[in-house]
């Protein structure tokens, strides 16, 4: 128990709390018509002075008359709050609920085995239940402890009328005290967390949570994990869990503008959290009508790690590369984007750390997502194992300078000449490919040529599918082997197969480069990939 004392303080912020939302059309207030909690409620606690604001979710479990609960209120004398949690449950009008926990934030104290009893009504303004009169007994124990009942009044808020969509809660949030307490957490757009609160490390996620019975999403209610790691030096409760509910608040435009996270601790010593926060960054809304990530992209900035360029392909497979060192990193898979909105993600990401031991250069089955408005910007993170597997931002847009749109017929032969790469990527090596016709096959294109390492490169180069209006061809067979007299550090790894795509002079009427993004792997697991940028010789 001292270590909570130390912990929820910190935070600044408290304990955990709870609400519900769902809908009832039973049109009526009187006693003998059931009434039903879930949903987010907003409204007060105690009197006078004493009064405080109060935030709450109440799940409707099963049956949609009552489940787990979790309330914050305001604290006195602080910027945090102190919390209740338990199981609250309807039975016609008459609300009910034992065993119920609070927690004293100013103290960090938790009084065990509250009552909460009351009335829910339907005014028939909204057509369900709308309001909630009870009181709950007094924590005593605790510096919250009154020495009474404590009357509490919840209106059915209007937080309820926004959706659940994984994409909305997508964005980086912020709270607590700046001095002492403070937290962020990033949402990406598969609902995965990480972040600090107070001096812990924190991984999880936060998902659309769905009923129970029907298995759709609730308004505006988000399922919460929270995993708790770091020294329990200025982590109080390193190696646990917490589990609750996410709401997001929104601003008078209707855009999500902040954050309440709500959790208890799922075992061990009683541990919560109250969270509001405030999103800083990010949070595009996720587009209501399809959109596409297809396209060659680049960063909106050109600083740092987030400097990602590459393409989406039609068929979605992706690869996008950045300069680290004297080499490229890469990342590459397929994205899934989801029907009837701009969401997208994958979750069997391929990393490649150019500057790594060659055996821990990969690293698969990662994940990347991200909100995509077609031609205009594709915004997400993807995880990077170069940073401890944590969630990095990018943020692209259209790349002009290698277009997605050829200006000229897109035929291979359009591509017919010798292209050199100075000396980065294939490990400081200058490295010069010639696109010709086969001499062997007819009707065929080849790609040959050499690097300072002592490389040969041959592979095969062909239009990409029915294309008639994109800069992109298909590449396959890549293969490396040593030349006469040399040892190429690349030889024997997998065939590498990608697309090609041409870079034009201003006027889009010739072509001045050359562009191949590849990747190999074979079922033993051995991966090789390729980054090519080419001058025109």
């Amino acid at each position: 128990m001292n270590s909570l004392k130390h912990w929820i303080p910190l935070v600044g912020l408290a304990l955990l709390a709870g609400c519900g939302g769902s809908s009832d059309s039973s049109g009526s207030g009187s006693l003998g018509t059931q009434q039903y909690p879930q949903g987010i409620w907003q409204g007060t606690a105690g009197l006078g002075a004493a009064q405080r604001t109060v935030f709450a979710y109440i799940d409707g479990g099963a049956d949609a008359k009552g489940g787990s609960f979790y309330m914050a209120k305001g604290a006195t004398g602080t910027a945090g709050y102190d919390g209740m949690f338990g199981v609250l449950r309807v039975n016609v009008a008459t609300v009910q609920a034992s065993g119920v926990t609070y927690f004293s934030v100013q103290d960090g104290k938790f009084a065990t085995g509250l009552t909460l009893s009351g009335t829910a009504s339907n005014s028939g303004a909204i057509g369900r239940t709308d309001t909630i009169a009870a009181n709950y007994s007094d924590p005593t124990g605790t510096a919250a402890a009154s020495g009474a009942p404590v009357p509490l009044s919840l209106t059915y808020s209007t937080l309820n009328n926004y959706p659940a969509q994984a994409g909305l809660v997508q964005g980086t949030y912020q709270g607590g005290s700046t001095f002492g307490g403070n937290w962020v957490l990033n949402v990406d757009a598969l609902g995965s967390v990480t972040g600090t609160v107070s001096g812990c490390t924190v991984t999880g996620t936060i998902v659309p949570k769905t009923n129970v019975s029907t298995a759709t999403s609730i308004s505006n209610a988000y399922t919460t994990t929270l995993n708790l790691t770091g020294s329990t030096v200025v982590c109080a409760n390193p190696g646990t869990t917490q589990s609750g509910v996410a709401v997001l608040q929104y601003n008078s435009l209707n855009q999500p503008s902040g954050i309440w996270i709500l959790t208890q601790n799922n075992t061990g010593t009683l541990n919560t959290m109250v969270l509001n926060g405030t999103l800083i960054s990010g949070g595009s809304t996720p587009s209501t009508t399809q959109q596409s990530p297809t396209g060659f992209w680049k960063s909106a900035s050109t600083t740092g790690s987030t400097s990602l360029s590459g393409v989406v392909l039609p068929d979605t497979s992706y690869f996008f590369y950045k300069q680290v060192g004297a080499g490229f990193d890469a990342l590459y898979g397929t994205m899934q984007v989801t029907t009837g909105t701009s969401v997208v993600s994958s979750t069997d990401e391929v990393y490649f750390s150019n500057q790594s031991a060659a055996a821990t250069q990969y690293t698969s089955a990662l994940t990347l997502s991200g909100n995509a408005v077609t031609n205009v910007s594709l915004k997400g993170s993807y995880t990077d194992p170069t940073a401890a597997n944590a969630q990095t931002a990018y943020n692209l847009v259209p790349d002009t300078s290698n277009l997605y749109l050829s200006p000229i017929t897109p035929a291979v032969t359009s591509l017919y000449g010798s292209y050199n790469m100075p000396a980065i990527g294939f490990g400081g090596a200058s490295t010069t490919l010639t696109i010709a016709a086969s001499a062997t096959v007819a009707g065929q294109s080849v790609i040959s040529g050499t690097a300072t390492n002592g490389c040969v490169i041959n592979g095969n180069i062909s239009a990409y599918g029915t294309n008639t209006t994109l800069n992109v061809y298909t590449v396959s067979g890549i293969a490396y082997t040593s030349a006469t007299g040399s040892t190429c550090p690349l030889a024997g790894q997998p065939y590498q197969s990608g697309i090609a795509s041409a870079v034009f002079d201003a006027a889009g009427q010739n072509v001045t480069g050359l562009r191949i993004l590849a990747a190999g792997a074979v079922p033993a697991g051995s991966r090789s990939n390729l980054v090519f940028i080419g001058n025109k010789q």
